[in-house]
């Protein structure tokens, strides 16, 4: 049964994401703001996947020939159909690209029920990055990854049929979901919090909060580091925060002016963020998805130092941050803005402005039941 006049929905979404206790990444943060955008217009039942283990997924992955067969989907059928019926489900959310092999099975149990896909970010196009931009595919991996990536197009374009509405988080990615044949797409704007979080700047100090091990995160700053070395760094540290140990700790005994301090938890993250006079948004191509990152040190109410791909997927009508193109330009901002006092309380104003004047969770769901009843 429906609870007031909110339909109930399904959220389908790997378990690991839906667990509290796991520490938060992109994935994570970008899963997050979904169910709160989704239970603006819904009640909400989540469904939690596991990613499938054998033998031959390990063979097929090591030999680049996985595609998307991350879920035994018709382990769940039963217990899929059971849910639906029992919780009365109009509407299926679909948590992440790889889950989108579940909209055939919905679809084939009830033709009648919406299935929106929550995308945060094209598979193909990562993965396009990755066999052309670093050397994780040499040989033989090249060569089986070729016929890989093909084969994701096609499969993405096959499940888009059993697909109602796919939800993007950037213009970018709207456009691509449009050339693989969904059948209505709506871009999310990145919503940011509303905080005023303590800003005791440290004058040169600037920070980073990312997933190394993810590549256009490493990739960013390699290139920045690279950029800054060969300039007067004298008195500048820059700040790692999060995953990539083995990443983080090369780059902090490559260069003198870096310090990593990994993972930390909520409240030491927001002491030790206070302290920077501007985080980095060191994003140089376009990678799937978003930066999350650019999002969640905004919601924190400090200043952001970004690239302009960096900030694709957000909206606000006031309020500005300094921008660059390239990982020059940005070593000469950080160098520059990072031991002005005026620039960081110039740019910590705008970001408030920015606050207030980005998207609410309730405009994007006018704007996603307009779409899902048309």
């Amino acid at each position: 049964m429906s609870v007031g006049n909110f339909k109930n929905a399904l959220f389908i979404c790997n378990e690991k994401f839906l667990d509290p206790a796991i520490p938060g990444g992109g994935v994570k943060f970008c899963t997050d703001e979904y169910i709160s955008l989704i239970k603006t217009g819904f009640n909400i039942f989540e469904f939690p996947v596991k990613y499938r283990y054998s033998f031959l997924r390990k063979i097929k992955r090591k030999l680049n020939l996985h595609g998307y067969e991350d879920y035994f989907i018709n382990d769940y059928s039963k217990q899929l159909k059971s849910f639906l019926a029992e919780k009365n489900i109009d509407y299926v959310f679909l948590n992440l690209t790889n889950t989108a092999a579940f909209a055939k099975l919905i679809k084939s149990m009830s033709a009648s029920i919406k299935v929106i896909l929550c995308s945060h970010g094209n598979e193909s196009g990562d993965y396009l990055h990755d066999i052309s931009k670093h050397e994780k595919y040499l040989g033989y991996k090249k060569t089986s990854a070729i016929y890989n990536l093909g084969n994701m197009l096609l499969q993405e374009a096959e499940f888009r049929k059993y697909i109602d509405l796919v939800l993007t988080v950037s213009d970018v990615e709207e456009r691509i979901e449009k050339w693989l044949g969904a059948k209505a797409v709506y871009m999310v704007p990145r919503f940011i919090e509303k905080n005023k979080n303590i800003y005791e700047p440290i004058e040169g100090k600037v920070g980073f909060i990312s997933d190394l091990s993810h590549e256009p995160n490493y990739f960013g700053m390699q290139q920045l580091c690279k950029a800054l070395s060969t300039q007067d760094y004298k008195n500048l540290q820059i700040v790692l925060v999060g995953g990539g140990e083995e990443r983080g700790k090369e780059l902090e005994n490559k260069y003198a002016f870096v310090k990593y301090l990994g993972y930390l938890a909520e409240q030491k993250l927001a002491e030790e963020t206070a302290s920077w006079t501007f985080a980095l948004n060191p994003v140089f191509y376009f990678s799937r998805g978003v930066s999350t990152k650019l999002g969640k040190t905004l919601g924190m109410g400090y200043p952001v130092i970004t690239t302009k791909i960096g900030m694709r997927g957000y909206e606000w009508t006031d309020g500005k941050l300094p921008m660059v193109e390239d990982p020059q330009q940005m070593a000469n901002e950080i160098l520059s803005l990072a031991f002005s006092k005026d620039q960081w309380h110039f740019y910590h104003n705008e970001v408030f402005k920015i606050q207030q004047s980005s998207a609410s969770y309730q405009s994007m769901m006018s704007n996603i039941m307009k779409l899902l009843n048309s």
